[in-house]
């Protein structure tokens, strides 16, 4: 596998997400805690664009087009009306760069 660097561990607002390119595909960032989890961005549920239409609940985002809810670390649905996962990304830090596995 190899590593995309995908952004500056400093460009993500704790507790919030942040749109990313890798390899042509949306990602979502998220720092909790002071660690990072990368998902699609993409809801599962019809396809709405999480970056437009989030809310964060500790490690839940919701996507506020119809209220599907998951959970950042695992991509696991935790509230319908989606029913599939978020796909989840591999996540490195080395000093101030976040890296994806590609």
């Amino acid at each position: 596998m190899t590593k995309v660097k995908v952004a500056g561990i400093n460009d993500i607002p704790e507790g919030e997400l942040k749109k990313v390119d890798f390899n042509g595909e949306p990602l979502a960032l998220y720092k909790l805690d002071g660690k990072i989890f990368a998902t699609s961005n993409i809801c599962t549920h019809v396809g709405c664009e999480l970056d437009h239409n989030y809310a964060m609940h500790g490690e839940v985002v919701e996507c506020t087009c119809h209220g599907s809810q998951f959970n950042i670390k695992t991509g696991a649905n935790v509230l319908p009306p989606a029913a599939e996962p978020l796909k989840t990304y591999q996540v490195s830090v080395e000093d101030e760069d976040v890296f994806v596995e590609a």
